[in-house]
């Protein structure tokens, strides 16, 4: 499939497929002149921050698959997506971790007045992330925060529609967040709408970011898995899974 161009007012972003997914390979600065034209426009953007975990999920989950598919944006969050594009001869060049778009984003929403809705993790975490975001970054704009331990959704959407944010944060781990912005996201009256994991936890300081050499080298993900080994039971057939994935493709055994 053929790469598309979406031109802007400044950059473009490009499409390209990758194991039956519509990949956007874009820095930080054309994702944020795209989040800044929708937010302007009044138009709406699901953005997913895209792992070979979700990419081997959307493979047996019919549901979550269509989720990804109705997304306008689909970024590389994981370093096994730009392996796999290596490994099949595919041009990605661009990782963009969910905590990074946050921090950028709150950085630059500061500057434009943007404002936020927070959707996720626990109680106490959500709100040590607000009042240290009121101490960090002050000029922002925060229309409303929830946790993420719920089983009704109507008052959460109508206390993000009483506010109407520009940006709505999800942090409620995948699969979950990018099913409740798909089912939701027409009685959401928001703009952007990002699924961002566990970023509250980690920006709040109860979790800590791979050191940056570790990132450097691309093992970010060998030090969460040392740091939470409970998710090596999720991870490991994910990971099996995805790189029996790119090794057929490869093979070319699914012609």
């Amino acid at each position: 499939m053929k790469g598309k161009k979406y031109s802007m007012q400044e950059g473009s972003l490009s499409e390209l497929s990758l194991l039956g997914i519509l990949i956007t390979d874009c820095n930080l600065s054309d994702l944020f002149s795209y989040i800044t034209e929708t937010i302007q426009n009044n138009q709406k953007a699901h953005i997913v921050t895209l792992n070979p975990e979700m990419v081997a999920r959307q493979t047996t989950d019919e549901e979550f698959k269509i989720a990804l598919q109705s997304a306008e944006l689909r970024i590389v969050d994981g370093n096994g997506i730009l392996l796999a594009s290596r490994i099949l001869g595919k041009t990605i060049k661009h990782r963009i971790p969910g905590v990074e778009i946050v921090e950028e984003l709150l950085k630059i929403g500061q500057e434009k007045r943007w404002s936020f809705y927070f959707l996720g993790s626990s109680q106490e975490v959500i709100s040590k992330f607000i009042e240290n975001l009121k101490i960090l970054a002050p000029k922002t704009i925060i229309s409303g925060y929830h946790h993420g331990y719920f089983e009704n959704s109507l008052p959460i959407i109508e206390d993000i529609n009483r506010s109407k944010p520009d940006i709505l944060l999800v942090g409620l781990g995948s699969p979950h967040q990018e099913l409740w912005i798909y089912h939701n996201r027409n009685l959401l009256q928001t703009s952007i709408m990002i699924g961002i994991g566990g970023s509250f936890d980690v920006l709040c300081g109860d979790k800590k970011r791979a050191p940056l050499l570790l990132r450097q080298m691309k093992l970010e993900w060998l030090y969460r898995i040392a740091s939470e080994p409970r998710r090596l039971k999720r991870v490991i057939p994910a990971f099996l899974k995805f790189g029996w994935m790119v090794l057929k493709e490869r093979l070319g055994l699914n012609e």
